[in-house]
């Protein structure tokens, strides 16, 4: 085989991994049908964020089947649910905007990620901007937190 040849073999086997292992950066919005952003939109403003009064949130599971599977980064914050015996994080929902989940209402649930660490890592500052990475998964999950349409493979969690 002469070199020319070598190379182009080379490009062939390369080339495929290098596109698989490209991640895209996503924004919120692109978790959530365009129909229905200006419906949120609408509900959102009729928020009272007073404290009293418990408006119905707006909910939909709907999602893009062309995230599945993807490899992608997306910024936002962390609501620690699961963590190991020595306080460590190892599940959580990524939610878009600081006091999600916590504040009325939540989000709807395909604007929340909910993330799963291969390894647990120490607990994070809930006050911070983080960027996750890994692979996204259309899943339904709820807890008495929230709920999910979205779930991650954590590969890497750091601050934005």
């Amino acid at each position: 085989m002469n070199f020319k040849n070598l190379v182009v073999l080379a490009a062939a086997v390369v080339a495929p991994l290098l596109v698989q292992a490209e991640v895209r950066e996503l924004e919120w919005l692109e978790l959530m049908p365009e129909e229905e952003f200006n419906s949120w939109l609408e509900e959102s403003e009729q928020v009272d964020h007073s404290g009293f009064g418990s408006p119905e949130p707006f909910q939909s599971f709907r999602t893009m089947p062309e995230l599945d599977g993807l490899e992608a980064r997306i910024p936002g914050f962390v609501v620690p649910i699961e963590t190991d015996g020595e306080g460590n994080l190892k599940e959580f929902f990524l939610v878009p905007y600081f006091g999600a989940c916590i504040h009325v209402p939540p989000p709807p649930a395909n604007q929340i990620i909910y993330g799963r660490l291969e390894e647990p890592i120490p607990m994070v500052n809930i006050w911070d901007a983080f960027w996750m990475e890994g692979t996204l998964n259309i899943e339904d999950i709820s807890n008495d937190t929230a709920a999910s349409a979205y779930t991650m493979d954590v590969t890497k969690l750091e601050l934005y």
